[in-house]
């Protein structure tokens, strides 16, 4: 299959410096999209994840297309995942693999305090606890729109944050189908 774009590397990230490695932005897809506006378009993904913001904003570019059919091949997780969501049509290719979890932050802490300055740490991290909640919800209502399920079973599977195979992506409605490898033409 020929795949007119390919979503790779991290979400959110043109270029990481560090590994080397191109990333994806919400622009590029955009871009991509608007040079095709009345087509069928067939999108590769596979990647790491990244940004949910980015991950959010090519869902909607996706879905407002209307026309896209993503492919998920290789490994593909967190932000990766949700944002094919928006497709038409959405398979994975047999030997791929998908992973959907709860979002995650990143938290620093190397001090030395008081236990004002304590209260002070708890009370922000008990926010990014209702910021992360709020967000896990919102990108389960994704996942529960594609599948069908309730709100409350896709948070328990992004709770569990295992490997998904194709076939337990198909059985959950995750996919609409699994692609052969005699069909990679």
């Amino acid at each position: 299959m020929k795949y007119q774009f390919i979503i790779s590397g991290v979400i959110g990230q043109e270029y990481d410096w560090w590994s080397g490695q191109r990333g994806t932005t919400t622009k590029m897809v955009r871009d991509f999209l608007d040079k095709h506006p009345d087509e069928e378009v067939d999108i590769a993904v596979s990647s790491p994840g990244g940004a949910v913001d980015q991950g959010l904003e090519i869902y909607d570019a996706i879905a407002q297309h209307g026309k896209v059919n993503a492919h998920i091949i290789g490994m593909t997780a967190s932000a990766a995942t949700f944002l094919c969501m928006g497709a038409k049509h959405i398979d994975m290719v047999d030997g791929s693999l998908m992973l959907i979890h709860n979002c995650s932050n990143m938290v620093f802490e190397w001090d030395s305090v008081n236990k004002e300055q304590l209260d002070q740490i708890i009370a922000k991290y008990q926010k990014m606890r209702k910021d992360l909640d709020t967000i896990d919800k919102v990108i389960a209502s994704l996942y529960a729109k594609k599948t069908g399920k309730k709100l409350e079973e896709c948070m328990e599977k992004m709770t569990t944050a295992m490997w998904l195979t194709p076939q337990d992506c198909l059985d959950f409605g995750l996919i609409d189908s699994i692609r052969k490898d005699d069909e990679l033409t």
